[in-house]
């Protein structure tokens, strides 16, 4: 992941939880200080270390922490770093996320080596399941973070419903369900 990723979520933190609880998980991370360079790729494990880390200081879940992550991320990195790009996405939550592939790949050219996830939108009266494939491993709390985090941007209310794993060799897929009011 990048450093983005990994200054994000120290911003996130050190935000709702202040500098020292910060330090305490990055030293418990055991992750180099330079790995925070914004446009700089790092090995994932750097990021799943920190998010470990938070896990244990802030007693929540992995799961949990990276939920909150996905929220932040929409609702304060990306609109701060993409802001006009995000505008242009979609004008309603729906449309955003039939969109979002198309989204990535114009950050692709930005970042060097950029892999993104795909996500495919079927849609049903309102009832949703967006399919997310990653060659990353247990990232599904992040999007359904970031799917809440797009909500609020666009003023709709959800309902989740029980995400399917789906079985693959490499990576992580998953149909996230839920209704949007």
């Amino acid at each position: 992941m990048y450093g983005l990723i990994n200054k994000s979520l120290k911003a996130m933190i050190t935000e709702n939880h202040g500098a020292d609880c910060w330090n305490k998980i990055f030293e418990a991370s055991g992750v180099s200080v330079d790995s925070f360079v914004s446009m700089q790729q790092y090995d994932d494990q750097v990021t799943y270390a920190l998010v470990g880390a938070a896990s244990e200081q802030l007693n929540a879940s992995p799961a949990d922490c990276l939920d909150a992550f996905g929220y932040y991320w929409a609702t304060v990195v990306a609109p701060e770093s993409y802001g006009l790009l995000l505008d242009s996405t979609g004008s309603n939550l729906l449309e955003f996320l039939q969109h979002t592939n198309d989204l990535h790949d114009r950050i692709t050219s930005t970042f060097i080596g950029y892999t993104p996830p795909y996500f495919e939108v079927s849609n049903n009266d309102n009832r949703v399941a967006l399919r997310y494939e990653s060659k990353r491993e247990g990232l599904t709390p992040f999007v359904i973070g970031v799917i809440k985090g797009l909500a609020k941007r666009f003023g709709s209310t959800l309902t989740f419903e029980p995400v399917e794993k789906v079985q693959v060799s490499q990576g992580e897929t998953s149909v996230i369900h839920f209704v949007i009011h």
